[in-house]
């Protein structure tokens, strides 16, 4: 089968089941059967760690078709209207640590991009332009949409930006058990919405997803819906949540979207780029780990939250995550705004001012 390449490093081609419905569907099997063995096996967070990594193993052998659009804003809705159903008037009450936690969020993005930037460009002699658009932890789509102007090497940013989730997905969970010493795996028992509450809840929450979405918002239907959802549950409208199976359904979504990013992926350049990339991860890890220990220590905030609050990670990925280890989703998904914006706002900036440098015309 011809393939040609993409701007983004994959190929528009060559997954052995068919790009409609069937393959979809095979992809999901895949993700389910990852999943629910990463769940039996009691892995932290293993419903999307082993739904992503099963997707992306079998992606290897062009096996798996990119989820659609339905699809993705259905994990994205199931995913939020869950995180938003953990929430309790309780939730809120630490709140108030909140400014002084996101400050600090926000300088570990700066040393976060800026010690990546310098060991892809001074060690693994990447390119300034390439370096920079791979350290910066997040805004995918504005990064490779400026990346050819700049020139910069889409496919090596699109391989850290990419491999980077994989990294956190599978590692954090681990790191927070290690340091805290306590097993993860088992989930609690917890009170169950009543039907009619679970389906208005859900109608109302997707609404607002939508709205977002039509807004054009960076996860907007997560957003949206755990928004909504978030509200109904945090102001005591509502008391349980949404059945631990319905979440799971999510979460093996979620991850099944994730793995499915490296269908038709080429993987000889990811060969050629691995210890460029994993050494850029790994020092942005490294980085991300000892503000997260700061902040536990100074601030007084659990090591776990503030490691996936601060983790460089996609919106997505890193609150599905913190419900699936019973970390607080409104402390992680507040940090996870704040970057998101942080970076939109602060991007075209710094993206400009590089492009000046490089003797480039900036971008209108």
């Amino acid at each position: 089968m011809t393939q040609s390449r993409t701007p983004d490093g994959s190929r528009e081609s060559g997954s052995r089941w068919t790009s409609g419905p069937t393959g979809q569907a095979v992809t999901l099997a895949v993700a389910a059967v990852g999943g629910l063995v990463f769940q039996q096996l009691q892995v932290p967070g293993g419903a999307m760690s082993g739904a992503v990594l099963s997707v992306a193993l079998v992606s290897y052998f062009n096996w798996a078709t990119p989820l659609g659009n339905l699809l993705r804003l259905t994990a994205m809705a199931i995913t939020g209207i869950s995180i938003g159903s953990a929430l309790s008037p309780e939730t809120f009450a630490n709140v108030g640590n909140y400014p002084a936690s996101i400050l600090l969020m926000a300088c570990c993005v700066v040393m976060v991009t800026a010690s990546s930037m310098f060991v892809s460009n001074r060690i693994s002699r990447w390119p300034k332009p390439t370096s920079l658009l791979a350290a910066v932890p997040g805004s995918m789509a504005y990064i490779l949409s400026v990346s050819l102007s700049l020139g910069a090497d889409p496919p090596r940013v699109v391989i850290v930006q990419m491999v980077r989730v994989i990294f956190l997905v599978v590692l954090l969970p681990l790191i927070i058990v290690l340091e805290s010493g306590a097993h993860m795996g088992a989930v609690g028992v917890f009170e169950i919405d009543p039907p009619l509450v679970l389906l208005g809840n859900a109608l109302v929450s997707v609404a607002a997803g939508l709205v977002f979405v039509r807004l054009k918002m960076g996860g907007g239907m997560i957003f949206g819906s755990m928004l909504v959802s978030g509200f109904i549950h945090g102001t005591g409208l509502a008391t349980g949540r949404v059945p631990f199976d319905i979440t799971l359904v999510g979460q093996v979504m979620i991850g099944a979207w994730a793995g499915s990013r490296f269908a038709g992926f080429d993987w000889a350049l990811f060969g050629r780029t691995i210890v460029a990339s994993t050494l850029a991860i790994g020092t942005s890890l490294a980085v991300t780990l000892a503000f997260a220990t700061f902040a536990s220590k100074f601030l007084g905030m659990p090591f776990g939250a503030t490691l996936i609050a601060y983790a460089p990670g996609g919106l997505e990925a890193m609150v599905v995550l913190s419900l699936g280890l019973g970390i607080d989703p409104l402390f992680v998904s507040a940090h996870h705004f704040a970057r998101y914006f942080l970076i939109n706002l602060t991007l075209p900036f710094l993206i400009r001012w590089l492009m000046q440098r490089e003797g480039k015309t900036p971008l209108a």
